[in-house]
C-alpha cells in the first residue's frame, strides 16, 4: 500500500543524497496525490558493471550500468486497474551513480540515469 511505499523510502534515507530523496519523495506525492501506486515486481539483475569512477572535491565517486528484466506498473488505487506500463517483463539499462566521503564511509545512491 501507499504507507509501505513511504515506510520502504525513509527506511532507505540515509543510503540516498538528500537531493536523490527529494527526487524520489516527490515522485511518491505525486502518485499518492493521484491515488495511485507504482509497483515493481520480478527484478532479475542480467548485468553490472562499474562504467566510471573518480574523486572531486573531497567525494568518491562511482557509476555503475545496471541491465535488469523487472514488471514495472501503475495502478489505480481505487480500481485496481493498470494505468501505465506493463504487467510482462521490461527490460532495462540504466546508470546509478554512487558517491561519499573519501574514505571508508557508505555510499549514497545521487542519480538514477536512463542508458
Amino acid at each position: 500500500d501507499r504507507r509501505t511505499s513511504l515506510v520502504l523510502l525513509v527506511d532507505v534515507q540515509d543510503r540516498l543524497t538528500p537531493q536523490e530523496f527529494g527526487r524520489l519523495q516527490a515522485q511518491c506525492d505525486q502518485l499518492r496525490g493521484a491515488r495511485r501506486t507504482n509497483r515493481i515486481e520480478r527484478v532479475k539483475f542480467g548485468r553490472a558493471e562499474v562504467s566510471e569512477a573518480w574523486q572531486e572535491s573531497g567525494q568518491d565517486w562511482v557509476t555503475v550500468y545496471f541491465a535488469v528484466s523487472l514488471v514495472d506498473y501503475t495502478v489505480d488505487d481505487g480500481s485496481g486497474a493498470v494505468v501505465e506500463g506493463s504487467t510482462t517483463p521490461v527490460d532495462i539499462e540504466e546508470y546509478w551513480t554512487f558517491t561519499r566521503p573519501v574514505g571508508p564511509k557508505p555510499w549514497r545512491l545521487s542519480a538514477i540515469q536512463t542508458a
